[in-house]
C-alpha cells in the first residue's frame, strides 16, 4: 500500500521544473475538426534550474527528473488532463468481477532498437522491479513500494497481460501508471543489467515512449529530446523537447526567447504578474505542491508529544506565509495532509489559525516553561532546549520563518541548511529533529497518506514521517485500500485525515497555487494535470504527441 504516484516527483514541481517555455514552431494547420489542436512540428523548450533530477532511466531519475523518464519509457496506462489514467501502452484493459484480476491488451508496439515490444517484456518489467534489481533503486523502487498486494504477472498470447491481484486495490491503475508507475522496459537490454542504478549509455536509454534523449548534460540538468517518429500511437506534434539553462525565466518569456513562464514557488512582483498577463494567456490551478514541517517522533522529548506539535502549529502564522513566500497565491495546508483541490479533502477539520497565545500554552501544558526574563524556554529539568530544523538550501527562507514564528513563543531553533540530495537522504532516514520538506502530488489519490504516515511502510522514502505509530490510521489505511465503494472510502478516509489532523505528525505549511503563461501561438495544448505536478502546462507527454488538451474521450475499457 504505497500508492505513490506523482508524489516524489511533484516535490520539485515548483522548485525545479514548472519554469518553461516553447520556441516558434513549423509545419501544418490544425487537424479537421481540431481547431484547438496544435501545428505539427513544434520545438518546445522549457527552462531548467540547475539541479540535477539524475540519469533519466527508471532506476537513474530521482525526483523531477523521473518526468523525463516518462518522455522514453512508457507505463501501461497514463493520465490525461483530466489527470486520470487513460489507455497508452496498453490499449483496453478489463477487471474481473472481484476486483483482483486485470487483463491488458497491449498496442503493437516497437522499442526504439526496432525490436518488438511484447507481452513478455512487461512481465519482465514488473518482476523485475518487484522481485529484481531494479526493486532497490530510483524511480522503481519508489513505484514497487506499494505494490506487495500484486499476486503475479502472465502473459496472455504476445499482445495481452493478465495481473492479478491478492485482494482488490482501489489505488491499483494509479500505481501502475503515471510519472511513477511501472515503466515497462525491454527484456533484451535489461535481463543483463544486476546494477540498474549504474547502467547508462545509448541501450539504457531505449524505450518505447514518444521521444529519444538526444543530448543530456547532468551539470546544468539541460537536455533535447528529439520525436521518435515511429511511436505506435502515431507521429508526434511535438518533434522536439528542449529543456535548457534559465536564470530567470519570467524575464526570459517577455524577451521572446520562451514561450512558457511560471513563477515556480516565488514571488512575482504585481507589475510583473500584469505585464505578463497582458501579453500571454495566464494558466492557474491549485496547489498540488507544499512546503511541509516534518517531526521526528522518534527523536523523543517534546517531538513525540501531541501538545507540542500543535503548539508549533498555532505558533506559525501560515497565511503570512503565503502573502511572503507565494505573493498572496496560494493557502495554508490543511493538517490532513492532502491538497485544496483533491476531491477527499475534508474541509472541517482544525485549521490551526494563528495563535501565538495558545502556542505559548500549550508549550507550557507540557513543562517547557520560559523563565521570567529570559527569552527562550527550557526543559523541564531546567537544561537549555534547543530545536533542530533541518532543511534544503532551497527552502531556507521557509526555514527561517518557522525560526521566527517558533522564537517568537519562545523557542529557540537551530537551522541546518544543507543540499537537496542530502536533505532527501537525511528525510529519509529520520536523521532530522524537524525538517523542512517539499514535495508534491497531493491532488492525486489519498492512499499516499499510507506511504507518508503509516507505520507498516517498508520504504525509503524522504516523504515518510518517522516515529508517528497510530494503530487506528493504520487499520483505516489497510481498509481503505481495498474498498471500492466510492462513498465508504470517502468516509475512511475523513476519518485518516481527522486522525492526522490531531496528531499533526506533519504540518502542511502552505500550498502555492499554480500559475503560468503560455503563448498560444506556437503551441495551444498547455493544460495542468491533476496529479501530476511536475507535468507543469507543457509536459505531459500524451499533449505532447496529439498536440491537444482535450480529455480522452468517454467509452474507452471497461474499469
Amino acid at each position: 500500500m504505497g500508492h505513490l504516484r506523482g508524489l516524489v516527483a511533484g516535490a520539485c514541481a515548483c522548485a525545479l521544473l514548472l519554469s518553461a517555455c516553447s520556441s516558434t514552431g513549423n509545419g501544418s494547420s490544425a487537424p479537421p475538426g481540431s481547431s484547438s489542436a496544435s501545428p505539427k512540428g513544434v520545438t518546445l523548450r522549457f527552462a531548467a534550474i540547475n539541479q540535477s533530477g539524475g540519469y533519466p532511466t527508471p532506476y537513474g531519475a530521482i525526483r523531477a527528473g523521473v518526468q523525463m523518464t516518462t518522455f522514453i519509457f512508457d507505463t501501461l496506462a497514463f493520465p490525461d488532463s483530466t489527470g486520470q489514467p487513460k489507455p497508452w501502452l496498453a490499449k483496453s484493459w478489463q477487471v474481473s468481477a472481484d476486483g483482483k484480476t486485470w487483463t491488458f491488451q497491449l498496442h503493437k508496439a516497437t522499442w526504439q532498437d526496432g525490436k518488438p515490444l511484447t507481452s513478455a517484456d512487461v512481465v519482465f518489467s514488473f518482476n523485475y522491479d518487484l522481485h529484481g534489481p531494479g526493486a532497490t533503486t530510483g524511480a522503481a523502487e519508489v513505484a514497487v513500494q506499494g505494490l506487495s498486494y500484486i499476486k503475479s504477472v502472465t502473459a496472455k498470447g504476445p499482445e495481452a497481460v493478465v495481473i492479478k491481484l491478492k485482494s482488490p486495490d482501489a489505488a491499483f491503475l494509479d500505481d501502475i501508471a503515471g510519472e511513477y508507475g511501472v515503466f515497462i522496459i525491454p527484456q533484451h537490454i535489461w535481463s543483463h543489467v544486476t546494477n540498474p542504478a549504474h547502467f547508462q549509455g545509448p541501450q539504457a536509454l531505449i524505450g518505447s515512449g514518444p521521444y529519444r534523449l538526444k543530448s543530456f548534460d547532468p551539470t546544468t540538468y539541460t537536455y533535447d529530446f528529439v520525436a521518435n517518429n515511429n511511436f505506435y500511437l502515431g507521429r508526434p506534434v511535438v518533434q522536439q523537447v528542449q529543456i535548457v539553462p534559465e536564470s530567470n525565466p519570467l524575464l526570459a518569456l517577455q524577451r521572446g526567447q520562451l514561450s512558457e513562464a511560471s513563477t515556480g514557488n516565488g514571488v512575482v512582483p504585481q507589475s510583473l504578474f500584469r505585464a505578463l498577463s497582458t501579453h500571454f494567456k495566464l494558466l492557474t490551478a491549485p496547489g498540488e505542491f507544499n512546503e511541509a514541517l516534518f517531526f521526528n517522533l522518534a527523536a523523543g522529548f517534546p517531538y513525540n508529544q501531541t501538545a507540542f506539535r500543535q503548539a508549533v502549529a498555532y505558533a506559525i502564522n501560515r497565511q503570512a506565509m503565503v502573502k511572503l513566500l507565494a505573493s498572496g497565491r496560494g493557502v495554508p495546508g490543511s493538517a490532513g495532509g492532502l491538497g485544496p483541490d483533491n476531491p477527499y479533502l475534508d474541509s472541517n477539520l482544525p485549521a490551526y489559525a494563528y495563535d501565538p497565545a495558545k502556542a505559548a500554552a500549550l508549550l507550557d501544558q507540557i513543562g517547557l516553561k520560559r523563565p521570567k526574563g529570559a527569552s527562550f524556554r527550557v526543559n523541564p529539568n531546567g537544561s537549555p532546549l534547543t530545536i533542530g530544523l533541518l532543511t534544503a538550501s532551497a527552502d531556507d527562507q521557509v526555514a527561517v520563518l518557522v525560526q521566527q514564528y517558533l522564537r517568537a513563543v519562545g523557542l529557540n531553533v537551530a537551522i541546518t541548511a544543507v543540499d537537496q540530495p542530502t536533505s532527501d537522504s537525511a528525510d529519509a532516514a529520520g536523521h532530522y529533529k524537524m525538517a523542512i520538506v517539499h514535495f508534491g502530488g497531493l491532488g492525486g489519490d489519498p492512499s499516499l497518506l499510507v506511504q507518508r504516515f503509516d507505520s507498516n511502510f517498508k520504504g525509503n522514502s524522504f516523504v515518510h514521517v518517522h516515529g508517528y505509530a497510530n494503530p487506528a490510521f493504520n487499520t483505516l489505511a489497510a481498509e481503505q485500500a481495498t474498498t471500492v465503494s466510492l462513498a465508504k472510502r470517502h468516509q475512511l478516509v475523513d476519518q485518516m485525515q481527522a486522525i492526522l489532523a490531531n496528531d499533526v505528525p506533519e504540518l502542511p505549511l502552505y500550498f502555492p497555487e499554480q500559475v503560468s503563461w503560455v503563448n498560444t501561438k506556437v503551441f495551444k495544448a498547455w493544460a495542468y494535470t491533476p496529479g501530476c505536478p511536475a507535468c507543469g502546462v507543457g509536459m505531459n507527454k500524451r499533449m505532447l504527441v496529439t498536440g491537444s488538451a482535450a480529455p480522452v474521450p468517454a467509452g474507452g475499457p471497461s474499469v
